[in-house]
């Protein structure tokens, strides 16, 4: 991948300091699309409340004019600007293997039905670090609901409620963890008690943010109806499934279908 710095709107630190301790990278692809627009300003917002460092992969359909305003309304976060001749797909991958959290949004310029865009999957399934795909209603996507939902009930529940915690206490917000519970019937697949696993979750909590308390709900539903149920949520915190490299028809629903931004980590 070769790369070529356009803007760097950033802060001088100190050798020493910078070496002292590890600084959150945050990464974002954008190509100047009304969602990809949508995922910057997001990306923008978290690095700040986390503290990160933020690296935007800029296509060459964007305005480096319009980026330039919003990484200066951030202008002490450290930020810097790249373009790249190799495809989009590839860049981000790429990127993934150096950076703790990948941005896009859900779909770009060359996508215009409802589905997610092309790039989406792929990047998400393949992605070596944590990933959020921005979408959802425009309260969610800019994180004026206040709650974090952590989606749990599979293999990677741990990670998965130590990053939803991580991001509550950073954000100052609410923690709702839920539990989809088939109601019975010939397709409802039994696999623990319930109860079992929000007491697991609610225990880890209170080891990692003992001041915060988290809201715990069991959904009857299968699990990837209860998606449509995380309304009023900022963030939408989950698993990819149990094979390497293939999402799990409950995260490909999220990804298509649920009303606030998704972070699929990665275990």
């Amino acid at each position: 991948m070769t790369a070529t710095s356009a803007a760097t709107p950033s802060v001088a630190v100190p050798a020493q300091q910078s070496s002292a301790r590890h600084r959150p990278r945050v990464t974002i692809g954008t190509d100047g699309s009304t969602w990809g627009d949508a995922a910057l300003e997001w990306a923008l917002r978290h690095a700040w409340l986390v503290n990160a460092g933020l690296k935007v992969y800029s296509a060459k359909t964007s305005d480096d004019h319009a980026i330039a305003r919003r990484l200066d309304v951030y202008r002490w976060l450290h930020a810097s600007v790249t373009t790249s001749d190799e495809t989009p797909e590839h860049t981000l991958l790429t990127a993934s293997a150096d950076t703790d959290l990948l941005v896009l949004g859900y779909h770009g310029h060359g996508h215009h039905n409802l589905g997610v865009g092309h790039l989406v999957l792929p990047v998400v399934s393949r992605s070596l670090c944590d990933t959020v795909v921005v979408r959802g209603e425009p309260r969610a996507v800019r994180a004026e609901h206040g709650w974090v939902t952590a989606a749990i009930g599979g293999q990677h529940d741990e990670p998965i409620i130590r990053r939803a915690t991580e991001i509550a206490t950073r954000y100052r917000d609410g923690l709702r963890i839920v539990h989809a519970w088939p109601l019975p019937g010939p397709r409802a697949v039994e696999a623990g008690k319930p109860n079992e696993v929000l007491d697991r979750a609610r225990r880890l909590v209170a080891k990692l943010a003992p001041t915060l308390t988290p809201s715990l709900h069991l959904v009857r539903s299968r699990p990837h109806e209860a998606v449509e149920t995380c309304t009023r949520s900022d963030l939408l915190v989950m698993g990819p499934g149990s094979q390497a490299g293939r999402l799990s028809p409950i995260t490909r629903t999220a990804l298509h279908l649920s009303p606030c931004p998704v972070l699929v980590v990665r275990p």
